[in-house]
């Protein structure tokens, strides 16, 4: 008989089946890719635990009266990891056959996963479901009888024992009747299986326990795992963890967040008032100050608290690449490693989901285009076995992801070719004649495979970075290899920035494009060839006038010259390392500033977005960057 629920906790329920089976799947993947690599079988037991629980909680949403169009889909699930489960346990090392049926398995799961919400969509899994069958019946009946058997044993040890050993390492004071009801199935499942040097230990164990010593105990656990998973004496032991995070839906968090803006708004209101305040009463000014510092600070603590809830360490990201490059890999008979770094740098979840398309391209020209085939290398007096290396880093409020490949390079004369050929400029520096790879369409390839070079795909990671605030930026040198970095700003929700006066408007420009704000005289400021300079500590350097910019015409030398300024100083805010001046009317304050998107049609690629102060004024955040660029085409 099913149980019945509610419709929203089916629905709910289903939900969180989906993202629970999506961190399994990923989970196993990487045990799996991490087998190959090192032939650590005591892995086998984490892959094998992964497919337990796939399994376990698909049964339990079985025994619910769920819709009819998830039942079939959530039958075949279950099918497939209670065979993956047992699939698991036979494997004997990084090279054994059965990883690649496990590999298609999870696909499988995948695949079922993602059309859940598409009645239309059937997945079929007999021809899998015949291959896993086949391989059984041509193994030994009375070896696969024996195997078998040891094997329903050993995951019935593992599951019982660490439900004991868990109670063990967590309970303050121990329950003798509830010891005794936890040992007996233990004591019977060893009994079955046969090991007499595991029975020792874990009578070693219960003596621990009449003992009460703790220590002892937390020991004599660690040997028996060893005996359990073949592990050498002298091996690193892993320790037994259990997760005290709770699993909350991102919807749910970016409400919070949201409410956090709407408090961040009504801070910047108070402080506005604060400031009226002041006119009307010097006492109460001083009182609600303090009152008002509180405030602030609170905010600030909730804040970045929840924004560490959103923060997600980008290994779960770059871990799913191992696999990617192992199956590219075999598909194009090339040998190719990797390397990551900073794995454990968080990022903003968002922009994490966002970085995920971009980089998979990116990964996958280097394969396709960029490392050779052994042979090839092999020519070029290079290592057969090529290397993509992944660094991550933070750098001045920004995340800066280097994506590097020791292939053959970017070869600028074809680039130059297909730009003459689409009737591009190619008198530029060969710097800049590699970034028409961004160019809509634009492609070298000479043949359209599976994988890239079908001419979409770098102007599609270029557009995707630039619409999280970011830049993308290419080095390459030819038969050495290709470095390509993304930089993205690394949180979407505010922004630490200065705010100032053009023309009696309000603008704000991030302070990570802003090098320095310096005041200077007008007899500093000097014009040559209608252009604009300004003479500061025995540097010349350019500036632009910001009314000129979003006014699209040219600021004159006496325009500027003849505008009325605070104490008769020009304020100029230096860009783009200091090599760059924008000049703007009056500086009003630096602060830190609730990022709001723009609705589709106001957006530019030198607007960052926009901000409510706390008088209800609605404020741009620009690029001064790419203003300048625009303003030079």
């Amino acid at each position: 008989m099913k149980m019945r629920f509610d419709k929203n906790f089916i629905n709910d329920t289903i939900k969180e089946f989906s993202s629970e089976a999506q961190e399994n799947i990923n989970l196993i993947e990487v045990n799996l890719v991490n087998l190959e690599e090192t032939g650590n079988i005591n892995l086998i037991n984490s892959i094998m635990r992964g497919f337990h629980s796939l399994k376990g909680t698909s049964r339990l949403l079985l025994s619910m009266d769920i819709p009819e169009k998830y039942l079939e889909k959530i039958k075949k699930i279950e099918e497939i990891s209670h065979k993956l489960e047992d699939l698991s346990l036979k494997i004997s090392g990084k090279d054994d056959k059965n990883i690649d049926l496990l590999y298609d398995g999870l696909d499988l799961i995948k695949k079922i996963i993602s059309s859940y919400n598409d009645e239309n969509v059937d997945i079929d899994i007999s021809s899998y479901m015949m291959n896993l069958k086949n391989k059984d019946e041509n193994t030994n009946a009375y070896e696969q009888k024996k195997q078998s058997t040891n094997e329903v044993i050993k995951k019935m040890l593992i599951n019982l024992k660490e439900q004991f050993f868990e109670y063990l390492l967590n309970a303050e004071n121990y329950n003798m009747s509830q010891i005794n009801r936890m040992k007996k199935p233990i004591e019977n499942a060893l009994k079955r299986f046969g090991n007499e040097k595991l029975t020792n230990k874990f009578q070693e164990i219960i003596k621990c326990i009449e003992s009460n010593n703790k220590e002892s105990i937390k020991n004599a656990i660690k040997e028996f795992d060893n005996i359990l998973f073949n592990k050498q004496s002298n091996e690193v032991i892993n320790k037994i963890e259990f997760s005290d995070t709770v699993r909350v839906d991102i919807k749910k968090i970016n409400t919070i967040m949201n409410l956090v803006g709407e408090l961040v708004t009504i801070k910047n209101t108070s402080s506005y008032l604060l400031k009226e305040l002041y006119k009307v009463s010097v006492e109460l000014y001083k009182e609600y100050t303090q009152v008002f510092a509180n405030l602030d600070k609170i905010i600030m603590n909730i804040q970045d608290q929840i924004l560490s809830l959103k923060m997600t360490p980008m290994k779960e990201l770059l871990y799913r690449y191992k696999r990617l490059i192992r199956e590219l890999a075999k598909e194009k008979n090339k040998k190719i490693s990797y390397e990551f770094s900073g794995e454990n740098i968080e990022i903003d979840r968002i922009l994490l989901e966002n970085l995920s398309d971009p980089l998979t391209h990116i990964i996958r020209n280097a394969i396709d285009h960029g490392i050779e085939t052994p042979e090839e290398r092999e020519k070029l007096g290079k290592n057969k076995v090529g290397l993509i290396k992944i660094n991550v880093f933070y750098e001045s409020g920004y995340v800066f992801i280097e994506v590097i490949d020791d292939g053959k390079g970017i070869d600028v004369e074809e680039i130059k070719e297909k730009a003459k050929e689409l009737g591009y400029d190619i008198n530029i520096p060969d710097e800049e004649i590699i970034n028409y790879i961004f160019e809509p369409g634009f492609s070298t390839a000479k043949e359209v495979t599976e994988i890239s070079g079908r001419g979409v795909g770098m102007d599609i990671v270029k557009n995707n970075i630039e619409k999280l605030n970011g830049k993308v930026y290419i080095e390459t040198k030819k038969n050495q290899g290709t470095k390509i970095t993304l930089k993205i700003p690394n949180s979407i929700i505010n922004i630490d920035g200065v705010m100032f006066l053009v023309d009696n408007e309000k603008y704000i420009f991030p302070f990570e494009e802003v090098e320095k704000i310096i005041k200077v005289n007008k007899e500093k400021i000097h014009n040559y060839s209608n252009q604009l300079f300004v003479e500061y500590k025995e540097e010349i350097i350019p500036i632009f006038s910001l009314k000129g910019i979003i006014e699209n015409k040219d600021n004159t030398f006496e325009e500027i010259s003849n505008r009325e300024y605070k104490h008769d100083l020009i304020p100029i805010i230096l860009i783009d390392n200091g090599n760059i001046g924008i000049l703007v009317d009056e500086i009003i304050e630096e602060n830190e500033f609730l990022v709001k998107s723009l609705p589709e049609y106001l957006k530019y690629n030198f607007i960052y977005g926009s901000t409510i102060l706390g008088n209800g004024d609605i404020v741009l955040i620009l690029k001064p960057s790419e203003m300048v660029i625009q303003w030079q085409k």
